[in-house]
């Protein structure tokens, strides 16, 4: 990634790191009946005996493993490559390894000659490979995938935060992005997949002085620059944090967001959909071409643009993740069914400007005039706390310390009961309730006010996401809040059908509440995580319903 503006402090660093020449000596041979036992031996919760179709893709998440994507960033990090700096002799000795991969891969050479190699400005050069797309209707539409492998030998004060003179292994920057990329290919190759676009692979040198190399290819583009559809840039992916995977972009193309997000995220990894785009990696470069681009990224640190960026820091099983899901994305944008045209506005969405977009609705105002407490014990309704000054409910003679038994003949055993039922009631509330005092129940009917609340959701449509809406309001103890549905989800089907937009979703939402439905399924993005969730419509259960299929 190129260098950002120096920060104030100082950090401390390794002069050499450990050798990676033990990573050297085994040499992967994998077949598919291996990936299939790796599969079957680590087979995800989510997979179904209705799932055959997803099969390959599984055997190609197996296929990533942490040893083979330690060998390559070991390699590539090694002393003996000298930080890898464009046109030196280490950099040169970094794009030959890489040809060999490529080379054993089986995939077409798609640089000049028919080499794997795009020479310019003397010795610096990328690395270009092609698998062909065997649709005909969109094999002459390209993907290209990219990573940068240069980084900055020695340092300077231009690109160095320092100590400079010493070896700038770059393990992380970006030695990670590619070998996150090697075996990306490597999962695709071995499981014979067939993708319906063409997918061209291209290792970019020179971004460390500028982009020098996607800008060459820009300018000398090897496929045509027309057809190619989108940019996808994988750079410094090795310090998975929290989880946390930066995907940038995707405002650049209407739907893209969707498109990125996967129903195969684990419970501790989530995608950070980043409004900041500029010009720092060589998706810009696509960009400024006019090309829907994206990028992959899992966070700066201490190490950056110094000495200490060595092998031993990295996140490897977290690379492992990062690289599985690169698996599974890319994959699915060479087979959507259509991708998104340019999207330019994309250089006006900042985060000021998505803090202003997403900005959430206040809460309503409550339909009950009282709070209360909950006790405890089993079975035990709830206790009146306080009732508001000039409420219809005290008007209606509810008082402090009051205790609910019942509300619309519903034992109130449940916490979420009493509120569900005020919220979806008509126009008033009748209340069971026990009093200090009274020998016998009291049944009060309480006013309620404002109108009836069914499902309990408000959304906005995004300018750059048609396939789907965010929530604005999610109201407590409404249906979508039983269902577990939170602010800034984001709804993308309805009764598994997609959504075009939020006058769609309205329109048939209101039709099926017309209808008197039970429950209606939405498909929810989280974070980017994608799941369906039954909405619970008809009648309360005295127990807690279970919301998520």
């Amino acid at each position: 990634m190129q260098f950002p503006p120096p920060v104030a402090r100082r950090y401390p660093w390794r002069r050499f790191p450990v050798s990676a020449q033990s990573w050297l000596q085994p040499k992967r041979v994998v077949f598919l009946a291996a990936a299939v036992a790796v599969f079957f031996a680590t087979l995800p919760t989510h997979f179904t005996a209705g799932a055959e179709e997803n099969l390959w893709l599984d055997v190609a998440r197996a296929s990533v493993t942490a040893d083979e994507l330690l060998r390559h960033v070991g390699v590539l990090a090694d002393d003996i490559f000298e930080g890898r700096e464009t046109g030196s002799r280490g950099g040169r000795a970094a794009a030959k390894y890489i040809a060999e991969k490529l080379k054993e891969a089986g995939l077409q050479p798609a640089g000049p000659n028919q080499t794997f190699v795009q020479p310019f400005s003397g010795n610096s050069q990328n690395l270009l490979a092609l698998l062909p797309g065997k649709d005909p209707d969109v094999q002459g539409e390209t993907l290209i995938i990219g990573a940068h492998y240069d980084h900055v030998g020695y340092g300077t004060r231009r690109n160095s935060y320092g100590p400079r003179g010493y070896i700038h292994n770059g393990a992380d920057d970006n030695a990670s992005g590619v070998a996150a990329l090697l075996e990306v290919i490597d999962a695709v190759m071995q499981t014979g997949y067939q993708p319906r676009r063409s997918m061209l692979f291209a290792f970019w040198d020179g971004e460390e002085k500028g982009l020098l190399g996607s800008k060459h290819w820009v300018s000398s583009p090897t496929v045509s620059l027309k057809d190619v559809r989108l940019a996808l840039n994988i750079d410094m992916v090795g310090r998975l944090d929290g989880g946390r995977i930066e995907v940038g972009g995707t405002r650049t193309g209407r739907g893209l967001r969707h498109l990125m997000s996967s129903p195969q995220l684990s419970e501790t990894t989530w995608l950070d959909f980043s409004w900041e785009y500029k010009e720092n990696g060589d998706h810009w470069t696509f960009f400024q071409a006019g090309v829907p681009s994206l990028y992959v990224h899992t966070g700066l640190h201490d190490d950056y643009h110094r000495p200490s960026d060595d092998v031993e820091k990295l996140n490897i099983e977290g690379m492992r993740e990062v690289t599985q899901y690169l698996v599974e994305q890319i994959c699915e944008l060479a087979d959507a069914e259509q991708l998104p045209d340019f999207r330019s506005e994309a250089t006006l969405d900042t985060p000021q400007t998505r803090r202003r977009q997403e900005k959430t609705l206040p809460a309503l105002s409550p339909r009950l005039g009282f709070d209360w407490k909950i006790l405890s014990g089993k079975n035990t309704g709830p206790s009146v706390k306080r009732v508001h000054r000039q409420s219809a409910a005290g008007r209606a003679g509810l008082k402090r310390g009051d205790r609910i038994v019942s509300a619309d003949n519903l034992p109130c055993t449940e916490p979420w009961l009493l509120p569900a039922i005020a919220l979806t009631s008509p126009a008033e509330l009748t209340l069971e309730i026990e009093r200090a005092g009274t020998d016998m129940p009291l049944a009060l009917v309480i006013p309620l006010q404002g109108a009836p609340i069914r499902l309990g959701l408000s959304w906005r449509e995004d300018p750059a996401e048609h396939q789907s809406v965010y929530v604005t309001r999610v109201v407590p103890y409404s249906a979508a809040a039983r269902a577990g549905i939170k602010l800034h989800d984001r709804i993308c089907a309805l009764d598994r059908e997609s959504i075009n937009g939020s006058n769609d979703l309205l329109v048939r939402m209101q039709a099926l509440l017309a209808e008197g439905r039970d429950n209606i399924v939405l498909k929810i993005e989280s974070r980017g995580a994608l799941r369906e969730v039954m909405v619970p419509l008809g009648a309360f259960e005295t127990s807690r319903p279970d919301a998520t299929l």
